[in-house]
């Protein structure tokens, strides 16, 4: 990626003020769009699905930001979550959750990507050249009319961290027996 182009899209993390990573670390959930108004991402190239590339892909590096900044003993999990709603951008957003994770495996039963959307963005993962290999699952209960698709680490960097394959719909499964 350009580094002309990642230094304005951290610009923009500046404006919508989440570029302090310790807010990600406080015991609750939160789930932030990291933009707000398209109008910020004007200077992206538009040709060939390149802005969304590039969104993806500085997402992904600022999720890795995000997670490296603390390490929990127990109870931590951060992904990546984007919506498929009628809209001209794609919208990366952080999911991060710091506490007690049985309660985040209650409430978010996460499938294998099988919607257009979510297979479209694991197809896209391997272009954007990322060292770490990362998992993608999908949220069609939250609401019936979109699909939110998260994307993670595929493997837990450190041992408080949850893997996104615990909140599967069989790990569920499996936990509840």
């Amino acid at each position: 990626m350009n580094s002309e182009y990642e230094r304005r899209l951290w610009e923009v993390l500046e404006k919508e003020k989440l570029t302090d990573l310790s807010q990600f670390h406080r015991v609750g959930f939160d789930e932030v769009p990291l933009f707000s108004r398209e109008s910020d991402l004007e200077f992206l190239p538009q040709e060939n699905g390149a802005a969304r590339e590039m969104l993806l892909r500085f997402a992904l590096k600022f999720l890795n930001a995000v997670i490296a900044y603390e390490k929990h003993p127990t109870g931590y999990f951060a992904a990546i979550t984007l919506w498929d709603v009628p809209s001209e951008r794609l919208v990366p957003n952080l999911f991060a959750w710091c506490g007690n994770t049985g309660r985040l495996k209650e409430k978010l039963a996460l499938d294998h990507a099988t919607t257009p959307f979510a297979k479209g963005i694991k197809k896209v993962l391997p272009k954007l050249h990322l060292v770490e290999k990362l998992e993608v699952r999908e949220d069609t209960s939250t609401d019936p009319d979109a699909t939110r698709v998260f994307v993670a680490p595929g493997r837990a960097p450190y041992k408080g961290f949850l893997p996104l394959t615990a909140l599967g719909k069989r790990a569920r499964a499996r936990s509840a027996k």
